[in-house]
């Protein structure tokens, strides 16, 4: 027994490491793009480029070794299916299922090294990526308005247009949509309002037109007119230094929690309530989330490995296909989960950790469905 256990621990690590390799890029491509176009198209200078680059990459990582070991363990026991290994186990009276709860011991070294990362590395350097997009947008506006393009602001409140924007956060030929109100400008540039998460646009030389009736408007000309618009929810809010709830550790966490409660304490009614009840769960989601998709790592190796044992083959790409569909329905159960907790509707210990409570019941399932349990 201690033979096989060896040789599918061989086989499986080789494969973890080459998903998570895989992975990583995949996922980094979209983001590299992103960085190339802040690089070259907005100027900015390659060490602050290269930062974000380094700071995004501990989220990155995070993500992909659940599912990695999800990809490795369908290669390692699809493999053994299709090569008859599996039915040979079978026919000596061995039960597959207890070499897949072998790989206990390495899946609980990656659950640890998961929640280090999450707990510690993560909210670290998402602070660090805050800080730097501070900087940016205080040093070039520009970067967070996208020229060429008619987008809204980030309270859906206003609409804008840009047809060309410099690197010098000048613009020219500016649109803008509020409400009845709509105004257009030759020119103007950008400034960063500090210690918000707001942009100014002053604008020159410009026509500002407002819908008095129906059919009827007022029309009026300016010579300099400054609008404020909101281009996020938390780039720049609350300063420099203080953290969101993405960039605190569990402990960090905890101590929001109880100065939510002080800040609350001795109110009465049901606005309080909720609004109390948003704001503790809000931190709460992300406690649960350090916890929960660590966790993943334990439930993705028994899915896995169930998965794998029924395989009649194995590749990478079928692997890989698999994985993906698999963890793109979990994210998006989490991401759901995050939503109703966020707007206080349901306690994060319950929408946060559904997603590896399904898991788990659907492997238990099979593996009872495989023992024979369900048989008459």
């Amino acid at each position: 027994m201690k033979i096989i256990d060896r040789t599918i621990l061989k086989e499986f690590i080789p494969s973890f490491f080459l998903a998570l390799f895989l992975i990583i890029f995949v996922l980094l491509v979209n983001r590299i793009f992103e960085l190339v176009n802040l690089l070259i198209g907005k100027g900015l200078p390659f060490l602050i480029v290269l930062k974000l680059f380094l700071f995004n990459l501990p989220f990155i990582i995070f993500l992909s070794i659940p599912m990695s070991v999800l990809v490795a363990t369908i290669m390692t026991f699809g493999r053994m299916s299709s090569d008859f290994e599996i039915i040979a186990l079978k026919s000596l009276g061995i039960n597959p299922f207890r070499f897949v709860f072998n790989l206990t011991f390495f899946s609980t070294i990656l659950f640890l090294i998961t929640f280090f990362i999450s707990d510690v590395v993560v909210p670290y350097s998402n602070h660090r990526v805050r800080q730097i997009f501070v900087q940016i947008l205080n040093l070039r506006p520009a970067v967070s308005v996208e020229k060429g393009v008619f987008k809204k602001s980030y309270d859906n409140d206003i609409y804008f247009y840009f047809e060309d924007i410099k690197n010098d956060n000048t613009f020219s030929n500016c649109h803008i949509i509020k409400d009845k109100i709509y105004i257009k400008a030759d020119s103007g540039y950008l400034k960063t309002i500090r210690g918000e998460n707001r942009i100014s646009v002053f604008m020159k030389n410009g026509e500002i037109f407002e819908i008095v009736s129906d059919g009827n408007y007022k029309k009026s000309v300016f010579s300099t007119f400054v609008q404020k618009i909101k281009i996020s929810g938390d780039i720049v809010e609350g300063g420099f230094d203080v953290r969101g709830d993405r960039e605190m550790s569990i402990r960090m966490l905890v101590e929001s929690i109880k100065n939510v409660d002080k800040s609350f304490n001795g109110k009465k009614g049901k606005e309080y309530d909720l609004r109390r009840k948003k704001s503790i769960y809000r931190y709460l989601v992300e406690i649960h989330k350090k916890f929960s998709i660590s966790f993943g790592v334990f439930a993705f190796i028994l899915l896995g490995g169930i998965i794998g044992i029924r395989l009649k083959k194995s590749s990478l790409a079928l692997g890989f296909g698999i994985s993906t569909l698999l963890f793109v329905f979990y994210y998006v159960l989490l991401v759901l989960g995050e939503q109703l907790s966020d707007n206080g509707i349901i306690n994060p210990s319950i929408t946060i950790w559904f997603p590896n409570f399904l898991t788990l019941f659907l492997c238990l399932y099979f593996i009872l469905k495989d023992t024979g349990i369900f048989r008459r």
